[in-house]
């Protein structure tokens, strides 16, 4: 019970991965894992069904400022987050910022949230194949919530695990806002 208190008052939401040999990562993969954590090309090479069930497409959001948030709706820290990103969102979408919710979670959970929420992002949903994507953008913890912020150029700016302080996510956007 300790250990459950310690997650829930750090901000981390620990995903469980059942032990395979695909979850062990060499010393070799780690490197090619890190190499493509550069751009987001396995991010634009994407599709995750929106809540829908109609798969979408991220290469839109090619030339845009990229926040791409990893969550579920069972995660404390996600909870918080989701509507501060909401908020975010509206105010610099019109300056070239999109933000992209990734739900690793039930389709019905995930288009309650949002509806209760109401987020206004795009929102997509997936299972071991977004876990993935996660790992290829750099979530070498895999780990949630887990937010990446991706410049105009597809390069990756930055890489958060667990919850992010407020006014964080602006101060790392604003200098990206002004290119």
């Amino acid at each position: 019970m300790q250990f459950l208190s310690w997650i829930r008052t750090t901000g981390f939401c620990a995903t469980l991965l059942v032990a395979s040999a695909s979850a062990i990562v060499s010393p070799a993969k780690a490197e090619d894992a890190a190499a493509l954590a550069t751009t987001a090309d396995a991010l634009w090479a994407s599709s995750f069904k929106d809540t829908t069930g109609t798969p979408q497409k991220f290469d839109a959001m090619k030339g845009r400022i990229a926040i791409v948030y990893f969550w579920a709706t069972w995660c404390e820290p996600c909870q918080k987050e989701a509507p501060q990103l909401r908020d975010l969102f509206e105010k610099y979408r019109d300056k070239g910022v999109d933000v992209l919710g990734i739900a690793m979670d039930n389709a019905d959970k995930v288009k309650d949230f949002a509806a209760k929420n109401k987020l206004t992002f795009q929102i997509v949903y997936g299972g071991r194949e977004a876990m993935q994507l996660s790992k290829d953008l750099g979530n070498s913890l895999g780990g949630i919530p887990f937010l990446v912020v991706i410049g105009r150029d597809g390069k990756i700016i930055e890489r958060i695990t667990g919850e992010t302080k407020d006014g964080r996510i602006e101060g790392i956007i604003a200098p990206l806002l002004a290119d």
